[in-house]
């Protein structure tokens, strides 16, 4: 009995102290050039990025982020909507705080990306960097990995993808 009161009371410790740290918000740009896997053109995304995290448990935060980007891609560039759900981890170091962060997601774009692939594509990114104290908020510098890809749902083992690698550059400031 005592042993179970006493994890009630270290899971609400734990709670309320999750829920003592803020939400934190970030919006930035990205640009990023396929890096493999060339398709009949080789693409390069580049747009805008805005994210929300909640510290859930010591460095781990969950993390919503959604996403606008241009491709430039032959013979028709396109414009692709998205949003990502994962995770976040960040650490204390001297002059800032070291990320990396993980998100799985779906986007739709308003023509097929990349040129024979689908509209509708899956999404992962993965990305570390650092967060550098600016004011009351942070300067974000970073590199990411993006997936975009139809997971081969069109056509007999039809699946065109976009690796690409890039840079991320963001503010973000406590909520």
């Amino acid at each position: 009995m005592l042993r179970r009161a006493f994890l009630v009371v270290c899971m609400l410790a734990a709670s309320q102290a999750a829920a003592a740290q803020p939400w934190t918000v970030d919006a930035g740009a990205t640009v990023l050039p396929e890096a493999w896997d060339y398709n009949e053109s080789r693409e390069v995304l580049s747009g805008v990025m805005v994210g929300a995290d909640r510290k859930v448990w010591r460095p781990l935060a969950v993390r919503v982020e959604g996403l606008l980007l241009h491709v430039a891609q032959e013979p028709r560039d396109a414009w692709t909507a998205g949003f990502t759900v994962g995770a976040r981890s960040r650490w204390r170091w001297r002059n800032g705080h070291p990320y990396a962060d993980l998100g799985v997601g779906l986007s739709r774009g308003e023509s097929p990306i990349p040129q024979r692939g689908t509209r509708s594509n899956y999404v992962i990114v993965a990305g570390a960097g650092a967060m550098l104290p600016v004011g009351r908020g942070w300067l974000q510098v970073g590199a990411r990995w993006l997936h975009l890809s139809n997971a081969g749902r069109v056509g007999k083992n039809r699946n065109p993808d976009v690796q690409a690698i890039g840079l991320t550059l963001a503010v973000g400031w406590p909520f």
